[in-house]
């Protein structure tokens, strides 16, 4: 059997079983006529020719009956080419336009009683049956025998009225299965809709909560419970290399400050220093990044605590500042309001700014400004680290934050500062996107929410 393409698991099931539905409905309406007694296809075309003589019935001047054939009949007649009728009345007098043979059989039957001759038949030599009935129309009550019938598209309308009860009874059944079937489908296959929003919701920050199998059909709970099964080798693996990360940061930390210690004692020329600290400030950025992405990757919301952001921006601005001003640019820092009470982890968002300015600061022109403002609502803060350098293109943003990303990789760099800043916000339940400085640049801008409900979501 053919089955419509279609995407939906849901509609092609309700689509294929309305289908097979309608197909066994009309197949046992029409196979009616044989299971009713003395019914047949040929009694509904009696019907049709039956009620088509009787609209050509009229009389003439002198008022004898006359069969004048409408364009109906005539129609009717053209595709059924053994078709012949002839009509009677109650005195015996056959009306004008009848066939002669049947005509000469009823004016042997009519004389009797009509109400005898009703439903009789009889068959030619080699032909189909004749049938005899009567008919109770506007000339009275009148004798009738038609052969040559078959049955045919115009007599469609006969069968419905003859089997008009069965239609009444079957049609609402229909009409309740068409509509009850869709919503019967839909709760059964309630199940996967409940898997699909638990996959969609499935990261690296929650890849060990398995997709739920109750109420799922026999047939479906193998397949979901494999995925589990992945989801849980994967959660594993990734696991495993996240503890590596973690502890290879965690132990770099201590050579990375006995290296600082070491240059500080050293006697090197002014420039030296100054290209030995700012590699050795990469290397600590790149050790505190991947800690914090370490942490982070846990969801460590247990070390949210009260704080002034405008203090820890004070703050960030004023360790960066030496660093910003080295690379012959300058640093502008906006406040809207002079205190501002949020709950967060205070290293990771030092970091989360610290890595916005560096970035800043990398694109700034020499001699340029950064600024970072922040503005204070009700519900919000929002902080823009905004540089006036060649900007980041539309079809580049979407990648920015992905780890280990770089447009180019002859620039210098680790590529995880702004995957490490995008966790952080998501964290504290808030959002960062990339905007167009005015005049030239890029602006990244960054809400958070001050409800901590809403932040340690």
């Amino acid at each position: 059997m053919w089955i419509p393409r279609f995407t939906s698991l849901r509609i092609r099931i309700t689509a294929l079983l309305l289908g097979v539905q309608l197909v066994c409905v009309l197949f046992v309406v029409f196979l009616h006529p044989f299971l009713i007694p003395d019914t047949s296809y040929t009694d509904i075309a009696d019907i049709t020719t039956q009620d088509l003589i009787e609209d050509s019935l009229t009389t003439d001047a002198s008022g004898a009956l006359v069969i004048a054939p409408t364009p109906a009949l005539r129609r009717y007649a053209a595709t059924r080419p053994d078709l012949i009728y002839a009509i009677a009345g109650a005195d015996g007098q056959i009306a004008r336009g009848s066939n002669k043979y049947l005509s000469d059989l009823l004016k042997q039957i009519a004389p009797v009683r009509l109400e005898d001759s009703e439903g009789f038949d009889t068959r030619r030599p080699g032909k189909g049956p004749i049938y005899f009935d009567t008919l109770d129309t506007r000339f009275g009550k009148l004798c009738i025998a038609v052969t040559g019938e078959s049955f045919g598209i115009a007599d469609i309308p006969s069968f419905f009225e003859l089997f008009k009860p069965l239609v009444l009874v079957y049609s609402p059944l229909m009409i309740g299965v068409f509509i009850s079937l869709p919503l019967l489908i839909i709760w059964a296959l309630r199940p996967l809709s409940l898997v699909k929003r638990a996959a969609a919701s499935i990261d690296l920050h929650n890849i060990d909560h398995p997709l739920p199998t109750d109420g799922l059909p026999n047939e479906l709970r193998p397949a979901v419970e494999a995925i589990n099964a992945a989801l849980a080798r994967i959660a594993v693996g990734w696991q495993q290399q996240h503890f590596f990360m973690a502890n290879a940061a965690h132990e770099l930390r201590t050579p990375v400050a006995i290296l600082q210690a070491r240059i500080d004692q050293i006697r090197l020329d002014s420039e030296s220093r100054t290209s030995l600290g700012r590699d050795v400030h990469r290397l600590r950025r790149l050790v505190d990044q991947l800690l914090i992405i370490a942490r982070l990757d846990r969801q460590q919301t247990t070390s949210f605590t009260p704080l002034d952001i405008v203090d820890l921006l004070q703050g960030v601005v004023a360790d960066c500042a030496p660093y910003v001003l080295r690379s012959r640019r300058s640093i502008d820092l906006q406040c809207s309001v002079p205190k501002c009470e949020f709950t967060g982890d205070r290293q990771a968002l030092g970091s989360l700014l610290t890595n916005l300015i560096d970035n800043a600061t990398k694109a700034e022109p020499e001699g340029g400004t950064i600024f970072v403002k922040l503005d204070a609502e009700p519900t919000h803060i929002t902080i823009t680290v905004s540089d006036h350098g060649a900007g980041i293109a539309e079809e580049d943003r979407q990648h920015v934050f992905e780890p280990f990303w770089r447009k180019d990789h002859h620039e210098p760099g680790t590529g995880l500062g702004l995957a490490a800043a995008r966790d952080i916000v998501t964290l504290h339940g808030g959002s960062i996107q990339i905007d167009q400085t005015p005049g030239g640049g890029a602006s990244f801008r960054v809400v958070l929410p001050l409800d901590p409900s809403i932040s340690s979501k």
